[in-house]
């Protein structure tokens, strides 16, 4: 059971996702795009909650990543053959510690990033969502460090629409939801068997009021809500892992299920992984003796290990 609150409290703190799906042919430009999108991130973004209160100039991140991955027909249906459409899908999922530093992100990237007008173009074109009033309703902990998700981890999306009449029903699932996740996963980059307790790097939930217009924040309510669910993984053997976890506690998932398939409205649950994110300098090699392997231990890999050991702590 995660502590009580010790640190910087991210629960309800501001967000938005983007999703673009591209034909294989401009997978290239896509890419390219992506990487100065992160060049252009790391060099004006800061991590985490310290600096200026006011985000001017700097939009202080709680999180920062981007996924890649092919789009699958019917990800959610356990029905589907799971066939590739052959198109790319890229979703940005992005955390901050303001709604101005929301607004500062959007301000900086027209003014003073050279891509953005691609990338406007990018989203006109094949864009399959995109909503920028979100707020982190669930997670691991509340008081988790930023900026955690590390280039590779694998990583799943999953995006709702959900009218009013439901919203309460939606609302009771993620926090049983995160409840399940707090209990069955593990906050770690520490080996472990992935398939009977998941290592994840991030996890939240966040929750929209859909406006009519996504982009204008003062364009009127249509009374639907969205949840998007992202979460990174240590090693894709988590992912099954967490299918596992589904398997042995159908109290949940058995509503979770017939909820997502009616009301999902993107997916991506398979070979998906973090292709670009909020980098963190001073990396370190460390061998793990009697495994044979080089493990690149990151800063999010000590911000995750230090925060690990809090959590174990005794408390009273």
């Amino acid at each position: 059971v995660p502590p009580p609150h010790g640190g910087f409290n991210q629960k309800y703190k501001h967000g938005f996702t983007n999703v673009l799906v591209i034909p294989k042919r401009g997978e290239a430009d896509a890419d390219r795009l992506v990487r100065s999108h992160e060049r252009w991130v790391n060099s004006t973004h800061v991590v985490g909650p310290e600096g200026d209160e006011d985000d001017f100039g700097h939009p202080r991140l709680l999180e920062y990543y981007v996924t890649k991955g092919p789009e699958v027909v019917g990800a959610l249906d356990p029905r589907s053959d799971g066939n590739a459409t052959g198109n790319v899908v890229y979703v940005f999922n992005l955390k901050f510690v303001s709604r101005f530093g929301v607004d500062q992100h959007f301000r900086m990237s027209s003014e003073g990033w050279g891509d953005h007008e691609l990338l406007m173009d990018m989203m006109r074109e094949h864009g399959r969502f995109f909503d920028r009033g979100g707020r982190i309703v669930a997670n691991y902990v509340d008081d988790a460090p930023a900026c955690t998700a590390r280039k590779g981890d694998r990583a799943t999306n999953v995006i709702l629409r959900v009218p009013a009449r439901d919203e309460s029903t939606a609302d009771a699932l993620i926090r049983d939801h995160q409840q399940l996740m707090r209990r069955t996963h593990h906050f770690t980059t520490q080996l472990d068997y992935d398939e009977v307790r998941p290592r994840i790097t991030q996890y939240q939930v966040s929750k929209h009021l859909v406006r009519e217009d996504p982009w204008d924040t003062r364009s009127a309510l249509s009374g639907d809500v969205h949840y998007c669910f992202h979460t990174t993984f240590v090693d894709a053997l988590g992912i099954r892992g967490h299918r596992n976890v589904a398997h042995i506690n159908p109290e949940v998932y058995q509503r979770m299920t017939p909820f997502f398939l009616k009301y999902g409205v993107h997916a991506d649950v398979e070979n998906h992984a973090v292709f670009a994110n909020m980098q963190r300098p001073n990396f370190v090699s460390n061998i793990i003796r009697g495994v044979g392997k080089l493990f690149v231990k990151t800063e999010q890999d000590v911000a995750l290990q230090e925060f690990e050991a809090r959590l174990n702590q005794p408390r009273l």
